[in-house]
């Protein structure tokens, strides 16, 4: 069973959803905490399977006034964080290849790690 609580903000600016989300499970310390727009822009619907308490509904109506906004480059970096596996399986497969050359170099370079492959492309992505 869910269990639903309305919020309203008068903020000018969509928050970060992904920031919200984590907001929203930290304050009400529920894993299944999410609040979503009922499409008004002011109007935001709660559910989570616990009952809201009265200090579940504080901590996020504060948490849906203060998180931080959501802008064009965290929405690409979000993409990113949130590419198919397919996808990092051709990366990666190409940053081995590189690594291949690299090593192949009269003065061999350092190989890129997968983790660095992908901060270049999320940064990347944040420049966009």
């Amino acid at each position: 069973m869910s269990f639903y609580t309305t919020f309203s903000t008068a903020r000018a600016t969509t928050p970060d959803p992904v920031a919200l989300r984590a907001a929203v499970q930290a304050a009400t310390s529920d894993a299944t905490a999410v609040v979503f727009n009922l499409g008004s822009g002011s109007v935001w619907q709660g559910k989570k399977a616990t009952a809201w308490s009265a200090a579940d509904i504080t901590a996020t109506q504060t948490a849906l006034d203060t998180t931080a906004a959501s802008t064009p480059t965290l929405r690409q970096q979000q993409e990113i964080d949130a590419i198919p596996i397919a996808w990092r399986a051709i990366v990666l497969a190409l940053i081995d290849q590189v690594n291949v050359i690299r090593a192949a170099l009269p003065a061999p370079l350092n190989p890129i790690t997968p983790a660095q492959a992908l901060a270049a492309i999320r940064a990347k992505a944040g420049t966009l």
